[in-house]
């Protein structure tokens, strides 16, 4: 928690003063992409994924959902701050709808592998648990019942860490009951695991990439917490000690069955995702954090690959929001286009009543910390910043991809139609100047690229950092790793 307070610490004076590849054109044929990916997932036959839970240790209620996409139950937004109790008859205004990873790249012959999470009307790209790696099934493949074992979140609270690294250390050597152990840190699905079958009644995976990240106390590779091993948020700068108050860690892939979201070949992708935050007296107390830890299962690389983080941040009332992005400090931002929430005063109508911040409009940012590695092993920051629109709200080119290839061109930041992204205007208006990032100016910047100075019209925007291209060689471990922040009751940003 320390370090990671220590790592934040920047980047919430940055939101509270506002200092906040080449395109190509694609011509393959959509039919030729549906008939490869359903042929090399068929057999695995994997179920849309069920499952769903909340992050809810500080002042945020975060739902998470088994196949990749969250901050969403599949119609309302559920990124809830202030955090209010489920059935309390108290207010939920939500300031993200939805979100999820992206993934995509392409072979020079012209075949386009895309993983994507995005709102599911025609199913899935990602399905629960792991994949095989060789050892105990066919590299980059699984089944049914991996699938259903694995559509569960595993939980642990800092709490009972803290009970048991007080409780450990205190025994005398070999005196140690592990019948004390809380089931929550006995049936973490760290590699090796020997309780996990008594706790959860399914085997774990043995794979060379591990599962949920251990403090591995006796450095035998093996997580047991008999011998003083416990959960930890597996980040590459941080140490091998740190936890969360609230760790919530699931698996999935992206070759359990057909890619129905995005209709792209299937990578072979598995991610390994952990969900946590802090419980405190001070901002970190408003704020969540996500670590996805990407293993490439296939046995082929991938050129021209992008990692993603889609958002759809809706700021209470979804359709009078701005948004825009800090190069500097790898963050995307949205806050309202004036100092009222609502689209008529506090009221917000689309389709059904929405509940608004009113006068008390937060700012919430994205701050992309770690992305991927290239093939040299050089880490990838935040290389593009991209943004689209609700269908009806936007100009053709402009709103949800709709097919593989138009989600394969937001990853390499050009719009769904082709046309590259420029300064100027909504980034449309051929200014001639090509750029990489939307909106990259301050809101309060006289002269410079921001919403607020090019005056646009309210809307409901989706937006994606991304990293990339690179090679995506086989085998590969990356992260990618997010926190949201969220200050209440902002001055008007414009």
């Amino acid at each position: 928690m320390k370090q990671m307070i220590r790592l934040l610490g920047p980047l919430f004076f940055l939101l509270l003063t506002w200092q906040l590849d080449a395109y190509r054109p694609l011509d393959s044929d959509r039919n030729r992409q549906r008939d490869r990916t359903e042929a090399s997932s068929r057999s695995a036959n994997c179920l849309d994924g069920r499952s769903e839970i909340d992050l809810a240790v500080n002042n945020v209620r975060a739902r998470l959902r088994i196949s990749g996409d969250i901050w969403w139950d599949g119609d309302n937004g559920k990124y809830v701050v202030p955090r209010v109790e489920p059935g309390s008859g108290e207010l939920e205004v939500s300031s993200l709808f939805a979100g999820g990873v992206w993934l995509g790249g392409q072979q020079l012959g012209g075949d386009i592998f895309v993983a994507a999470a995005l709102y599911g009307q025609n199913g899935k790209d990602y399905y629960p648990g792991p994949l095989w790696d060789g050892n105990s099934g066919p590299d980059g493949q699984t089944d049914q019942e991996m699938c259903e074992n694995w559509d569960k979140f595993f939980t642990v609270d800092g709490a009972d860490i803290d009970r048991f690294i007080g409780e450990f250390q205190a025994a005398e050597e070999g005196e140690f009951d592990c019948a004390v152990v809380p089931n929550d840190i006995l049936g973490w699905p760290g590699k090796g695991n020997p309780h996990f079958f008594e706790i959860h009644g399914f085997e774990l995976p043995d794979n060379d990439a591990g599962l949920a990240g251990f403090r591995d106390w006796n450095d035998d590779g093996i997580y047991d917490p008999c011998d003083g091993d416990y959960p930890i948020i597996e980040i590459r700068k941080c140490p091998d000690t740190t936890y969360a108050d609230e760790m919530i860690f699931w698996i999935y892939n992206d070759n359990g069955n057909t890619h129905n979201e995005s209709e792209g070949l299937p990578i072979q992708m598995e991610v390994q995702a952990q969900a946590f935050g802090f419980a405190t007296s001070d901002e970190i107390n408003d704020m969540t954090f996500y670590r996805y830890k990407m293993i490439n299962r296939a046995t082929e690389p991938i050129d021209s690959f992008h990692f993603s983080m889609w958002i759809d941040a809706d700021l209470g009332c979804p359709d009078d929001d701005y948004i825009g992005c800090d190069t500097t400090q790898e963050l995307m931002y949205i806050y309202n286009q004036d100092a009222t929430d609502g689209i008529s005063g506090c009221n917000c109508v689309v389709g059904e009543q929405i509940p608004t911040y009113c006068n008390e409009v937060p700012i919430l940012g994205v701050d992309y910390f770690e992305g991927p590695l290239d093939e040299n092993g050089d880490e990838i920051g935040m290389s593009s910043f991209m943004y689209f629109n609700r269908p009806g709200t936007g100009p053709t080119g402009t709103t949800d991809p709709q097919n593989v290839i138009q989600y394969y061109r937001y990853l390499t930041g050009t719009w769904a139609d082709g046309t590259p992204l420029t300064v100027g205007g909504d980034g449309r208006t051929n200014s001639g100047i090509p750029t990489r990032y939307a909106f990259f100016s301050p809101p309060d910047q006289p002269g410079g690229w921001s919403m607020c100075e090019e005056s646009l019209p309210a809307g409901d925007r989706r937006t994606l950092q991304t990293s990339g291209p690179f090679r995506l060689d086989p085998g590969a471990n990356n992260f990618l790793i997010i926190g949201v922040v969220w200050i209440p009751d902002y001055d008007y940003p414009c």
